[in-house]
C-alpha cells in the first residue's frame, strides 16, 4: 500500500488532499442549494481547456478519479455517488479538462417498494470525452442515463 501511494503524481496527491475539504463542502452545498446550483458552481471554474492533449487529458483524468477512489476508500467520509461525482468534477474543471455528470436509473426499474412505501433508485458517475471515470466502464449497460436539462458543458 504505501509503495501505491509513493507512486502517485501531484495531481493524485492534490485530489487526495483536497477531498478531505472538497467533499464536505460538496455535500454542503447540495443539501443547502439543492443539485443545480452545485453543479452549476463546480462547473464556473471550467472556463479554460486543459492545453493537453487529447491523451494526455484523458490520463490525467483517469489518474485524478482514481485519486478519488482511494481518498473515498480510505477517508473518514464515505458520500454517496453524487457527491463522489461532482467533487471529482470540480477537481476536473479546475484542471481544465470537460465532464459529464451523469445520473440514471437502474433498467427497467424506476423504484423498489419497501416497507416504507416506493423508493427511487439512482446512480451518480463522470465521464469525460464519453470515457467513464469513476465507475465500471459498463455502468450505462446497467443504468439508464437520463438527459439532466441543464446545459451542455464540454
Amino acid at each position: 500500500m504505501i509503495r501505491k501511494l509513493m507512486q502517485l503524481s501531484a495531481w493524485q496527491w492534490l485530489v487526495m488532499l483536497g477531498s478531505v475539504i472538497i467533499v464536505p463542502y460538496i455535500y454542503s452545498c447540495l443539501r443547502l442549494c439543492g443539485y443545480k446550483k452545485t453543479l452549476n458552481g463546480v462547473r464556473s471554474a471550467d472556463t479554460a481547456r486543459s492545453g493537453l492533449s487529447a491523451g494526455d487529458e484523458a490520463a490525467l483524468a483517469k489518474q485524478m478519479a482514481y485519486a478519488m477512489a482511494v481518498a473515498v476508500k480510505f477517508g473518514f467520509w464515505k458520500p454517496n455517488c453524487l457527491t463522489r461525482s461532482l467533487a471529482l468534477g470540480w477537481f476536473l474543471g479546475r484542471r481544465g479538462i470537460p465532464f459529464e455528470i451523469r445520473i440514471g436509473v437502474p433498467d427497467g426499474v424506476l423504484s423498489t417498494f419497501s416497507t416504507d412505501g416506493p423508493t427511487f433508485t439512482a446512480h451518480a458517475w463522470v465521464e469525460s470525452s464519453g470515457v467513464v471515470l469513476n465507475e465500471k466502464e459498463d455502468v450505462a449497460s446497467e443504468y439508464s442515463p437520463f438527459e439532466s436539462g441543464l446545459d451542455k458543458h464540454s
